[in-house]
């Protein structure tokens, strides 16, 4: 029981006293260590300092309670130590600060490689201590050592990065640190570049639902070139494998109006370089079977069938008379359009094609002619027992004549051509107190307006 009891009071003995903290090496040589630290607060005795070099066999020494540095002296030279600091007050002692040195340099312990790609390879390595003066980075392929490159670097870095090698090659990269005139023994990696990727990639012969991609081949050896493709917007990624003997290939099945991503690459075994990518918008295909129905003088109904692409508007060219006429622009959304205002008898031709942002379709068209105007405000009038005078007002097309017929009740018809320069005729020989409807249309070549009509009673 009194053991187990004596275990806290040994506890508040030793943390009764603030201990030394910040426990640092500034600076050491091949058989020395200088330290600094930061004051315990409060009355001590002195401070404590122990060291254990890797060997295991553990010195210590006392030093005055108003210091704040000591450099311990006759070390092994290249030897880690393991130092730890308390205060001292009578038989009370703090809680340990402890750090790790080395005497000389302690060596960088590796390099790290990562990011490595066909031209560049990013490297990391761990600090050297004490802090160095400076820091020296050489690299060269493995078999090309008369083409070594050096680098100075800040002693504060901690990583560099290796720009503008050869693809595909083994480097022998190497780290020294300095401080004063003493260089620590090189930390040397190696590291094998990436192959590199082809150049150049161009795109030709878009059409709505292929193209041609083309490059030029990389400069490391490689098995094959992988073509990987997707929208950029919704859709699954495609590839194709093809021979490291040709630089060009056609892609095909995609859809039209679409951005797509394409990227390529060279692959050799299981090794991938780095991707080229660019981005191409397929071409709009066209709407289809336009045709024109409800025909009119002065209308007529426009209808089409919508491509498969995304539509944000149709454009439609109405000409006549070899004149390119009227522009109108319809909503992607609408597969019809109403044709109003059109001139009478005349022959049209309609153009139409699809647009969606930066993208045009081909053009459809489709030719119709609109109908003859009827006559019009036919009235009879100055009606006696056997005449009437028929007025009208002509159409706006040209016509070569009227076709004029007049019936009554009791079964008799009549049919005149009157001139079209005439609008009007009187109708004679008509019989008494008798019910007659007059029909009128004008004519032109074998063509006929609609039939305008009127009544009247002798």
């Amino acid at each position: 029981m009194n053991s187990q009891q004596s275990v806290p009071a040994t506890m508040n003995a030793r943390t009764e006293l603030d201990s030394p903290r910040d426990l640092m090496v500034t600076a050491s040589s091949e058989t020395s260590i200088s330290l600094i630290w930061t004051k315990a607060s409060g009355p001590i005795d002195h401070y404590r300092i122990t060291f254990t070099p890797s060997s295991g066999i553990a010195s210590e020494v006392t030093v005055p309670k108003d210091r704040t540095s000591y450099t311990l002296t006759d070390l092994e030279p290249g030897a880690e130590y393991i130092i730890s600091i308390t205060a001292e007050r009578g038989r009370q002692q703090s809680l340990e600060s402890t750090v790790d040195a080395f005497t000389g340099f302690r060596p960088i312990s590796h390099l790290h490689f990562s990011h490595v790609t066909s031209s560049s390879v990013n490297i990391t390595w761990s600090d050297p201590s004490p802090p160095a003066d400076r820091l020296i980075l050489n690299y060269s392929p493995r078999d090309e050592e008369e083409e070594m490159m050096e680098v100075s670097l800040d002693a504060t870095k901690r990583h560099a990065v290796l720009m503008g090698l050869q693809p595909a090659t083994e480097y022998i990269v190497n780290l020294v640190a300095v401080h004063g005139t003493v260089t620590s023994e090189p930390i040397v990696g190696s590291i094998t570049t990436g192959i590199d990727p082809p150049k150049d990639i161009t795109i030709s012969n878009v059409t709505k639902d292929s193209v041609m991609v083309s490059w030029s081949p990389p400069v490391a050896s490689f098995d094959y070139y992988r073509v990987s493709y997707r929208p950029t917007q919704v859709g699954r990624l495609d590839s194709s494998v093809v021979p490291n003997t040709v630089t060009e290939f056609t892609i095909t099945k995609l859809y039209p109006a679409t951005e797509y991503e394409i990227s390529l690459n060279s692959v050799r075994g299981r090794e991938e370089s780095e991707r080229i990518c660019t981005l191409v918008h397929t071409a709009m295909d066209n709407p289809a079977d336009l045709t024109a129905t409800n025909i009119t003088p002065t209308e007529a109904l426009l209808r089409w069938k919508a491509p498969v692409g995304e539509v944000e508007n149709y454009v439609i060219v109405l000409t006549h008379f070899a004149v390119a006429g009227e522009t109108i622009l319809v909503d992607g959304g609408s597969e019809e359009f109403q044709l109003v205002d059109l001139l009478p008898s005349t022959h049209y031709t309609v153009t139409l094609y699809a647009t969606s942002g930066p993208l045009t379709s081909g053009t459809i068209s489709t030719n119709f002619s609109t109908l003859l105007d009827p006559p019009a405000n036919l009235t009879a009038s100055e009606v006696t027992r056997q005449s009437a005078l028929v007025s009208w007002q002509p159409p706006r097309a040209e016509i070569e004549n009227y076709v004029l017929t007049y019936r009554s009740t009791d079964g008799s018809r009549k049919e005149l051509i009157v001139d079209a320069e005439d609008t009007w005729i009187r109708l004679e020989g008509l019989s008494e107190s008798t019910d007659y409807t007059v029909l009128l249309q004008a004519a032109q070549d074998t063509a006929r307006s609609s039939i305008t009509s009127t009544a009247f009673t002798t």
